[in-house]
């Protein structure tokens, strides 16, 4: 993420605040793992979108890559998450800098790592 200021200021002062808020909201999220409380609930979960045929990928930090379906933005289709901060795939969920997603099976090359 870079964000662009110019002699005039910030250039794109509606992605600043849309960045903003999704640190907010991971920062608040790592704080709640920190205390020892597992997020996130059943009932966020239930919104998150499904990754499914997931692995790592790598473009310049750690990334889930798979089959997407239920994200609010790209909708049903093959996707790289943006920066990947929580793995728990016993629980069945990652979450990234943008959001929660509820993982589906692995890719056979990750389930091997996952064994």
């Amino acid at each position: 993420m870079v964000i662009y200021v110019g002699r005039d200021g910030v250039l794109q002062a509606t992605y600043l605040s849309e960045q903003l808020e999704h640190m907010k909201s991971l920062c608040a999220d790592l704080e709640w793992l920190r205390a020892g409380v597992v997020r996130p609930s059943l009932e966020e979960l239930e919104g998150a979108p499904l990754i499914d045929d997931y692995a790592f990928v790598q473009r310049g930090v750690t990334a889930l890559q798979g089959k997407v379906t239920g994200h609010p933005i790209l909708g049903p289709t093959t996707a790289i998450t943006s920066d990947l901060y929580v793995f728990a795939p016993d629980l069945g969920w990652a979450r990234t800098f943008s959001r929660y997603y509820r993982l589906g099976s692995p890719s056979l090359t990750m389930a091997k790592w996952l064994s």
